[in-house]
């Protein structure tokens, strides 16, 4: 039997299609090994994130710093680095001490009290994957790299612990009285960044009607502080603000003596 085209073109194509389906049959279920691999991963530091959250929560209502030891050794070096990064995004206050290099064998927290809700909140995220992107981010870079900014939030926490805190308003005068001497509790460049935070963050909504800060208000501060909130005046040019506050002054005098002289002219067209 001769051969026909029909069945040349089939001992051509099989080899063909047999060659085709078996490279995307291999590289599915190498995919799928991969990914499957790659998860069991995730999942394994997922845990280790769970096991450092619930040391953490052992210590509800207690100020963060009394969890430090425990932190440390109930979690090796390799299991810190890991989560680490995640952790101090997610809000747990990680420090590094100004006076101190970042050093991973010994973990700072400062002294906000632990909310369990907050915590669960976390697990939460961390159970429904939102947070995978941030595992192994390098530690000591993200932490050397942002130095400064964690600094420099500690010194604002300061204020508004040691200053704002013990301040008080005199209910009829509405003048602020801070604490004796407290710009002595600031080296030079501290105090160079507290300068315009010392003017904006003395609002009503702190005090009580008797004049003196709320807890409430004082530790919502604090958060907001650590969070970033308060960058702006932590980290912006005082001369700058000052020549912009100025120019509102102006504006507004020169604003009100417009006003009057309508007013005047006014009443003299009455007349």
């Amino acid at each position: 039997m001769e051969p026909t085209t029909f069945n040349i073109g089939v001992y051509i194509l099989i080899p063909i299609l047999t060659a085709v389906l078996g490279g995307w049959i291999g590289a599915y279920f190498s995919y799928k090994f991969q990914k499957a691999k790659e998860e069991d991963k995730i999942a394994k530091v997922r845990a280790i994130a769970i096991k450092a959250l619930n040391v953490i929560k052992n210590y509800n209502s207690q100020p963060y710093i009394n969890a430090e030891n425990q932190f440390n050794t109930d979690l090796t070096i390799a299991e810190k680095r890991t989560i680490l990064v995640l952790l101090h995004k997610l809000g747990i206050p990680v420090i590094v001490p100004a006076n101190e290099s970042f050093d991973i064998h010994k973990i700072h927290f400062t002294e906000r009290v632990i909310d369990e809700k907050e915590i669960d909140g976390i697990i939460l995220q961390i159970n429904q994957k939102h947070c995978d992107n941030l595992f192994f981010i390098d530690v000591e870079s993200y932490f050397n790299s942002n130095r400064q900014c964690f600094t420099i939030r500690e010194v604002g926490k300061r204020y508004v612990r040691e200053v704002l805190a013990k301040s008080h308003v005199d209910t009829k005068t509405k003048q602020v009285n801070y604490p004796e001497n407290w710009v002595s509790k600031f080296g030079l460049g501290e105090y160079m960044s507290l300068r315009i935070l010392h003017e904006q963050a003395c609002s009503d909504m702190i005090y009580d009607i008797s004049g003196n800060p709320t807890e409430e208000r004082i530790e919502q501060m604090l958060h907001e502080v650590e969070m970033g909130l308060w960058d702006n005046c932590l980290f912006g040019n005082y001369e700058l603000y000052k020549n912009a506050k100025a120019q509102i002054e102006a504006s507004n005098v020169f604003q009100l003596m417009a006003l009057t002289q309508q007013q005047q002219i006014k009443e003299s067209n009455k007349i």
